[in-house]
């Protein structure tokens, strides 16, 4: 099974569980899922200002629009999912906070399906600046896919031991924490490709470190 169609499958299953408890989520996974998430936004948004820098060097003016549609439209999702874990903290009764895992896990999905519909699109001639952008797109919707076989796991009662537990058993990949990711981004956008042009563009692109690396 793929990786994202597992991840699906494991969120029905805890969406479905989440559905009979009543308790408050625990606030540590709140906080990591809106730090994970403030670190996608303007990831995504960096990527589109990457192409964008390149227009007329190995990138055609088609390239850019898919990557800029695209990536604005996930930009737009992830905000809508922050919003979401935000009222999800909020929220006191289990038929609310079901409610809210269903719209997270659709916003996600969106997400998903927008930043997957870049690469096949892509018809970019230089063969290192389609590698970094492949790269770096690739790492993006890995944190994606992550966070969405995970995030569902944490029902309203779990614990940080026991959603460590389920992850495990269920042989899901857990997204990077808000600092790997951060530094992951960073060091793959910047990695030297020996192209001066895309080497600038790419040096300008990094995301600021909002957290303890």
């Amino acid at each position: 099974m793929r990786k994202g169609s597992f991840g699906m499958a494991v969120l029905a299953l805890a969406l479905s569980g989440a559905m009979l408890t009543t308790t408050a989520c625990s606030t540590t996974w709140v906080t990591d899922a809106e730090q994970i998430v403030a670190a996608l936004i303007p990831a995504a948004g960096n990527v589109i200002a990457l192409v964008g820098a390149l227009d007329g060097n190995g990138v055609s003016a088609a390239d850019i629009q898919a990557v800029t549609s695209a990536g604005t439209q996930a930009q737009a999702d992830l905000q809508l999912i922050s919003s979401l874990i935000t009222q999800y903290q909020s929220a006191t009764d289990a038929t609310t906070k079901a409610s809210l895992l269903t719209k997270i896990q659709a916003a996600i999905t969106a997400t998903q399906a927008s930043l997957s519909g870049i690469l096949p699109a892509l018809h970019i001639s230089d063969p290192a600046t389609q590698a970094k952008v492949s790269a770096v797109i690739g790492l993006i919707l890995s944190e994606v896919q992550s966070l969405a076989a995970v995030v569902p796991l944490v029902s309203a009662a779990a614990s940080l031991s026991e959603k460590a537990s389920a992850t495990k058993a269920l042989k899901v990949k857990p997204p990077l924490s808000a600092a790997a990711f951060t530094k992951s981004f960073n060091a793959t956008i910047s990695a030297k490709t020996g192209n001066v042009v895309l080497d600038k563009a790419t040096a300008a692109a990094k995301i600021k470190a909002r957290f303890k690396l």
